[in-house]
């Protein structure tokens, strides 16, 4: 059995996506594709456009097999925690043989001799790094300066410009590490990304409905400027919106998103993390993950002019803290997760269990596989799932760390849920009745 992993938000699911697990399929010939996705929040520390459910459903319509959700307290962290969490889940089920990503700069012996730099972090890289963090530099473009002298001073290959400032380059960099840290058996494979990958409108296309080709690279826009359509519109019923879309996902993902038009944003989660600042003592925000001492006092201070998420995070940006970091810090904060949780979720390996959201019906000899060689639980039925971890983690401190990332999970869930139905007003999906998707 050949399986292939991708990993993913779909946020939401677009043409290139679709053409990504297509040439995946076609360079690796796998017999399966798995994708381990962002459940309700991803990793910008955002909620995503759509519930998991939905986004699950898009990725098996559009070639996926399995779909499987990355635990919350992973996806919505920083790039090495989404990836060392999202890696060692992969590893651990047994049955992957290829990791794909997207990439501008498909170079996997780049990304994986800049893993190693990270993973090893001579005291002259050290050094470099720690002089341009007080120079000012955020943290990703010290990390990027420092990288390009040691590259210079050893006269190894050198970064093409804007990789190390890329998004999924600097993904890429830490699924390398991942995969050297548990010397895991799974080839990682870039894929060149297609298309306007970066830009926040979409592409004007010259081709009539019903779509633009498949090989016409207009038909490939960024999930960004999707996101972007959507949002601005907040309903397809808009025919001209709707047209605009058209091109730049698949023909069922554009049905969903015209009939579903339940998206949703950071400013629908303003009045619950409003909420969560207040009932929390200020002493005590350094608790969670990412809330250091620096950007804690920055919310005390600055929190009687709280109105809302966006407008709050723009505040409290500063030279050395970006939006995305106090954003992820913030989303910490209202999903409560700790600090010395995520320590304990690292220590321990990160991968406790693997829930899966859909599959194909033709993919069951996969998760027949699965459930012979994983070596942590797959879990396709959330009402039985404590009872299953308990019996899996016997020992009671990583049963009790088992159990808090699965509450996150709920948590998150029920959050998104209970936003969603107070936008749309409609009744919130209950996470312990919600079944599997499944798709011919």
């Amino acid at each position: 059995m050949n399986v292939a992993a991708v990993i993913a938000e779909y946020n939401p699911f677009h043409n290139g996506h679709a053409y990504h697990i297509a040439e995946t399929r076609r360079q690796t010939g796998a017999d399966y594709i798995l994708v381990i996705m962002s459940g309700d929040f991803v990793q910008r520390g955002e909620p995503a456009l759509l519930n998991k459910y939905a986004r699950a459903r898009m990725a098996l319509q559009n070639g996926a097999d399995l779909v499987l959700e990355l635990p919350a307290a992973y996806a919505c962290a920083s790039a090495e925690t989404f990836a060392a969490g999202a890696v060692a889940t992969l590893h651990r089920l047994g049955v992957v043989d290829t990791l794909s990503y997207g990439s501008e700069y498909p170079n996997e012996a780049l990304f994986s001799q800049l893993a190693k730099l990270y993973l090893q972090e001579p005291a002259a890289f050290s050094q470099t790094l720690r002089r341009r963090l007080k120079e000012g530099y955020t943290y990703p473009q010290a990390r990027a300066a420092a990288t390009d002298e040691w590259l210079l001073r050893t006269g190894q290959l050198a970064c093409p410009p804007g990789l190390l400032s890329s998004p999924n380059s600097i993904l890429a960099i830490e699924y390398h590490k991942a995969l050297l840290s548990l010397d895991s058996g799974i080839r990682p494979l870039a894929i060149r990304r297609r298309g306007a990958y970066h830009a926040l409108s979409l592409p004007s296309s010259p081709a009539p409905l019903p779509a633009a080709p498949a090989d016409e690279e207009s038909a490939f826009a960024s999930a960004s400027a999707i996101r972007r359509l959507l949002v601005g519109t907040n309903s397809l019923a808009d025919e001209a919106a709707a047209h605009a879309l058209l091109a730049h996902v698949p023909a069922d993902v554009r049905e969903t998103l015209c009939t579903t038009g339940c998206f949703m944003t950071v400013e629908d989660f303003s009045a619950a993390l409003g909420f969560a600042l207040l009932d929390t003592p200020p002493e005590r925000f350094c608790e969670y993950a990412d809330l250091n001492s620096d950007l804690a006092d920055r919310i005390a201070r600055f929190l009687p002019r709280y109105q809302g998420w966006q407008s709050f995070t723009d505040l409290l940006k500063t030279r050395q803290m970006t939006r995305s970091r106090i954003s992820r810090a913030l989303l910490h904060l209202l999903l409560r997760i700790r600090r010395e949780q995520a320590r304990q979720w690292a220590a321990q390996g990160y991968a406790y269990y693997a829930r899966a959201l859909g599959f194909r019906r033709t993919a069951a000899p996969l998760l027949t596989a699965i459930k012979q060689k994983s070596s942590v639980l797959l879990l396709t039925k959330m009402a039985d799932a404590k009872r299953s971890l308990d019996s899996r983690f016997p020992e009671a401190a990583r049963q009790e760390y088992a159990r808090q990332l699965l509450e996150t999970d709920l948590r998150a869930a029920c959050l998104y849920e209970t936003m969603a139905a107070v936008r749309w007003d409609r009744r919130p999906e209950n996470e312990y009745s919600h079944g599997l998707i499944l798709v011919d």
